[in-house]
């Protein structure tokens, strides 16, 4: 069988890469908005990744489940920013 990969001995037999590597712009990310991520968003997110990774069984079933562990986080997050923002008395930061 013919090796698909084999090291060199000697370094100088590495070949030099087709074109220098890009760098990356340095760009500046928003931070997320954590009520952005709803439970049907999840719901159907957890239903794709299920189906790509091949996950056994009624991908509905394995959805639902998820969701049983996922839904009572969600709804704390949503009640600890509601109470958050009424403690901020819609203030705003920075402004």
């Amino acid at each position: 069988m013919t090796p698909l990969f084999a090291v060199p001995e000697n370094p100088e037999e590495i070949p030099p890469p087709a074109r220098p590597p890009r760098r990356a712009h340095k760009t500046v990310k928003e931070t997320p908005d954590l009520l952005a991520v709803t439970a049907e968003r999840l719901r159907r997110a957890l239903g794709r990744s299920f189906l790509r990774y091949g996950v056994p069984g009624d991908p509905e079933v394995a959805v639902h489940a998820a969701m049983n562990v996922v839904q009572p986080v969600l709804d704390a997050r949503d009640t600890e920013i509601l109470r958050l923002r009424r403690l901020m008395g819609g203030k705003l930061p920075g402004r």
